[in-house]
């Protein structure tokens, strides 16, 4: 309740309660704590983003995506941002991201989140997160930190813009990276042509830029994805991106 950002779902309120029922225990009656524990959040009608999700050819328009991807990222900072305790989301997928009616992004679900309390790396002992946006270093060791969602983020972004969790294999590698990037921005082309003629320069740099993030998040050297706060930087323009994968990406012709 203490985290209150325009792209973090915010909780209203909640009940706790507890209450004695007699229960059969070892063959005798005894009195058992039953309890329930309800949170009201605030009341998002336009749905999850997982709904929205679609190809370069249908659905949400460029500039809707874009705002989507900003706000997932300026929620994240948020909540990496924390003062005392920065919190690991944890769970980051498009189901937990929810839609205002304006289409603005909302972070939700915080039921597997942590908070940091020392900086460095936790050690899980229980299964977390959910497969495909899962970091490899959790699924290999069970080592958890503020990249871990940064993984998951890259995931998301590649979907927002492609509709899909399909990226290479080998993100580090510049030439299939490259390839990619050329790939998706002509089927954007090709899309705005069909329907309202030439894609612009600064949505062609946006498209790039994005799809670039994406790539750098996914990184399987959790050490060589960005902090949040330089992910922003990106977006903005204000920061280069060049882990590996060329800002220069040859623009392809539809």
């Amino acid at each position: 309740m203490t985290v209150k950002h325009p792209n973090i779902v915010q909780c209203v309120g909640y009940c706790y309660e507890t209450l004695n029922e007699v229960a059969s225990y070892n063959g005798k009656k005894v009195f058992a704590e039953k309890a329930e524990m309800l949170l009201c959040l605030e009341y998002l009608p336009t749905g999850s983003l997982n709904e929205y999700l679609s190809d370069e050819s249908s659905g949400l328009n460029w500039s809707t995506r874009y705002r989507i991807i900003e706000g997932i990222c300026y929620g994240l900072c948020h909540l990496h941002g924390q003062k005392d305790n920065p919190i690991i989301h944890l769970d980051l997928k498009p189901t937990n991201i929810l839609l205002s009616d304006g289409m603005i992004a909302k972070i939700a679900d915080f039921g597997l989140s942590m908070l940091l309390v020392q900086p460095g790396t936790i050690i899980a002992s229980s299964s977390l997160g959910t497969p495909g946006y899962i970091a490899p270093e959790f699924v290999n060791g069970r080592k958890i930190s503020l990249k871990s969602d940064i993984f998951s983020l890259g995931v998301i972004i590649i979907e927002i813009i492609t509709g899909g969790k399909d990226y290479p294999l080998d993100v580090t590698k510049p030439s299939s990276s490259n390839t990619f990037v050329d790939d998706v921005l002509c089927k954007w082309k090709n899309r705005r042509s069909r329907r309202y003629g030439t894609l612009d320069v600064n949505c062609q740099e946006e498209i790039k830029r994005c799809i670039q993030i994406g790539l750098i998040c996914l990184n399987p050297d959790r050490n060589q994805r960005p902090a949040i706060r330089n992910i922003i930087r990106m977006l903005q323009g204000t920061e280069s991106i060049d882990c590996g994968i060329s800002n220069h990406a040859t623009s392809s012709t539809g």
